[in-house]
């Protein structure tokens, strides 16, 4: 009987182009798994097992085509997951976006400065037409959900984008994504309403995720797609953290020792002669300006600092 080969049973994974599509490059390269792509195609290849087939689209294509097994997993923001009403498991926070952004948003209800509006709620009719107020929304479900809710009626008109440039002067009322809030105030923008917290998440299709069946092929796809859960977390968590290793001797080790409390578990390992130990540890960037100098003036020797490819504290 003929072997099934591997690669038919690897992942479909969709990626998303635009502002998320250079860091998506860069983590998955750090993970090992380097992208092999033509800039004027979509279509592209990472020389692994896991993958059989890799796509970049926009993101908010991703969610319905893994919902509908077209792609097995996908990457995108929850926002688009949400607008979609897709039912697909989100299954890990991917903490990267543009540039060096974490990849966390909101999508808002936004309005002028000198709108008296402080709440959805305070959105109303026109008192001159008695007309329902129109929305311009880079969201279109989640708002209609969100006004339908409150038992509020509303008028909503799809944006493309920019929406901010379009209020007050088009329409009172926007829906849109922003991260730092900075554009809405440069544009004389206020929000109101914070529709969703979103940021860049793993997706998979609930078949495979919820209800594998027997077969061993989808088995396998669930191995993998838990695989590839991990090293990206593992990558991600790795960007924060470095290993301290350093010499301290006996008299000075317990003293050492007490300026690490965050650590469960050093590594310590006594050194010929008697006199020494080695100690490493992982450490968060952000505590190394105070912590180094505390471990120096507290005994340590040959102090060095160690970039980290992965941290995994368990599968």
């Amino acid at each position: 009987m003929k072997k099934q080969n591997k690669k038919s049973v690897g992942l479909r994974i969709a990626l998303p182009n635009g502002s998320l599509e250079e860091g998506t490059m860069r983590l998955f390269e750090q993970a090992n798994l380097r992208i092999f792509k033509d800039p004027r195609k979509h279509n592209a290849r990472i020389e692994d097992q896991l993958f059989s087939e890799v796509t970049f689209m926009r993101p908010q294509h991703i969610p319905r085509l893994v919902e509908n097994g077209t792609y097995d997993i996908g990457i995108c923001g929850l926002d688009c997951q949400f607008e979609s009403s897709a039912h697909n498991c989100v299954i890990a926070e991917l903490p990267y976006g543009r540039g060096n952004s974490s990849g966390k948003a909101k999508v808002v209800l936004v309005t002028s400065q000198s709108n008296h509006a402080k709440r959805i709620e305070d959105v109303e009719r026109s008192s001159i037409l008695d007309e329902y107020p129109s929305i311009l929304s880079e969201y279109p479900s989640l708002t209609k959900s969100s006004f339908r809710d409150r038992n509020i009626d509303v008028k909503i008109e799809f944006s493309y984008g920019g929406t901010e440039a379009h209020i007050p002067r088009d329409y009172k009322y926007g829906v849109c994504l922003t991260d730092t809030g900075a554009s809405l105030v440069a544009n004389g923008l206020k929000t109101i309403h914070t529709f969703l917290e979103s940021y860049t998440c793993l997706i998979t299709n609930q078949e495979i995720w919820c209800r594998s069946g027997t077969k061993t092929s989808d088995h396998a796809k669930k191995k993998s797609v838990v695989a590839l859960k991990h090293l990206l977390l593992g990558t991600l968590a790795a960007r924060e953290q470095v290993f301290l290793v350093m010499n301290v001797t006996t008299q000075d080790k317990d003293k050492l020792l007490q300026q690490l409390p965050a650590l469960k578990t050093p590594t310590i390992t006594p050194l010929s002669g008697g006199n020494y130990f080695s100690v490493g540890a992982v450490i968060f960037k952000e505590e190394l300006n105070t912590l180094i100098p505390a471990l120096l003036t507290s005994g340590a020797e040959d102090l060095v600092e160690m970039p980290i490819s992965k941290v995994i504290k368990s599968w």
